[in-house]
């Protein structure tokens, strides 16, 4: 939703004058970032030497209480370059990215989520567009990480009751509807899950089921202008036409426990129902796919090593009448300063921060992914910490006779508190790509970026 800047002042104006019975709490975050990236083609004909940019994000998360049991909270991104970066202004879209310094074409004042929630003895209940998470961020991502670029936002009526260390809930949400006549061109999803949390055995557990159905006729949207791959500034396959779920069920488990200075956890996602038939018509395809991730830290002093694992299954050929793969895996889902927040090779054009490892399959082939990210961090003093990771992915599938190999990434980075909430930092990342990228022989890419941060 656009806002003007006059709207935004007597929006603030009210909500100023309504704080003689209620209190505004105003949270957020900004972030800057200054990037230099050379040789982001890997020597691809026509693609550029380098790329630099300035870039900024401004979030507003306002929360209006009105008393100790009801509260507005929303979000609002100040400024966006959707022609540049995930595009913040697109209503239940995915993306919430930044402005390109110097961009004349930067979209002010996207109010992007407004919910309620009531508070009571029985429960809360929530209702309206508002962040949707669950586990590792294999499905949903709220997308609260300072550098996270994607989000999962829904319009929904939620109900949430707290038993001790157990939450159960139940919701329904409209992720699209494109007419009011009746509900043959929705999508509605019937949700129920529950999550066990106890601090004191540091302990986290959660199982989600949900029931998913999507109009057949918003098959092509879904494949085409409503896909989450696509933007005006990128080309590759997916970004132009993706195979996703229709009518599914999904299942979702995941663990997060700490033991001593030991922790791990992970989450298993599967999906099964129909598919769009990628070569359009019907009948449906049938669809059986999943994704698992595993994270495992040890945390000794002041020293931190850590290592995760991302499976996604793929599926080499679209047009058949199966469907294996993963499609609804959350972009925030990245590794790497370059393979997974820059798009390399052939689609290394006129873009910023919108990296995906699954970008380099075939025309009709969803590659899936595999990759696997240790490293370490220490923190040298209660201020300032360093670390270093180390990205290997590859693809799961592709056409006949392609490379898998995505490459190796190295990427080591500094952070320094100035002061408690705002941080300055710096990072630089080497890849040594593969074949898998599209790009005969590819050569080498480094990256570097300083940073600017606060959270308040």
């Amino acid at each position: 939703m656009k806002v003007t800047a006059r709207t935004l002042f007597t929006l603030i104006f009210s909500l100023t004058s309504v704080a003689q019975a209620a209190t505004v709490n105003f949270g957020g975050n900004f972030r800057s970032e200054g990037g230099f990236y050379n040789n982001p083609g890997l020597g691809a004909t026509g693609t550029p030497a380098s790329k630099t940019f300035l870039a900024g994000r401004a979030l507003l998360v306002p929360n209006l209480i009105i008393d100790d049991h009801f509260s507005i909270k929303s979000q609002w991104n100040l400024l966006s370059s959707p022609g540049f970066t995930a595009i913040a202004n697109q209503a239940l879209g995915a993306g919430q990215g930044s402005f390109v310094f110097g961009d004349p074409n930067s979209v002010s004042f996207s109010l992007g989520r407004v919910w309620l929630e009531w508070t009571s003895d029985v429960g809360v209940f929530r209702l309206g567009r508002m962040p949707v998470s669950w586990g590792y961020g294999l499905l949903y991502d709220s997308g609260d990480g300072l550098w996270d670029d994607f989000q999962t936002t829904m319009d929904r009526i939620e109900y949430r009751l707290h038993l001790g260390y157990v939450v159960g809930a139940v919701a329904y949400s409209k992720r699209r509807k494109l007419s009011v006549s009746g509900n043959d061109n929705d999508q509605e999803f019937y949700t129920a899950y529950l999550r066990y949390d106890n601090p004191e055995m540091e302990v986290e557990a959660g199982l989600l089921f949900e029931k998913q159905e999507r109009s057949a006729t918003q098959s092509a949207d879904l494949m085409g202008s409503a896909n989450e791959y696509r933007h005006s500034a990128v080309s590759y396959p997916l970004a132009t036409k993706i195979q996703y779920p229709l009518s599914d069920l999904t299942l979702d488990v995941y663990l997060k426990k700490t033991s001593g200075y030991f922790s791990y956890g992970g989450e298993l996602s599967w999906i099964s129902g129909t598919a769009t038939n990628y070569s359009g018509g019907t009948p449906p395809a049938a669809l059986n796919a999943f994704a698992f991730s595993l994270n495992a830290t040890v945390d000794y002093r002041k020293v931190k090593a850590f290592a995760e694992a991302l499976f996604a299954s793929g599926d080499a050929n679209m047009s058949d009448a199966t469907a294996s793969g993963f499609s609804l895996l959350h972009r925030n889902r990245r590794p790497g300063l370059l393979l997974g927040r820059q798009l390399l090779g052939n689609y290394a054009g006129n873009n910023a921060n919108l990296g995906t490892p699954l970008a380099y399959g075939a025309s009709g082939v969803f590659s899936g992914i595999l990759y696997i990210r240790p490293g370490v961090k220490v923190d040298w003093s209660p201020t300032l910490t360093s670390s270093v990771e180390v990205v290997f992915a590859r693809k799961l599938v592709d056409s006949a006779g392609a490379d898998l190999n995505l490459g190796l990434e190295i990427d080591i980075g500094t952070e320094y508190a100035v002061y408690k909430n705002f941080k300055l930092g710096a990072d630089l990342g080497v890849l040594l790509p593969g074949a898998g990228i599209g790009v005969s022989s590819p050569s080498a890419s480094f990256g570097a970026r300083t940073t600017a941060t606060m959270v308040f």
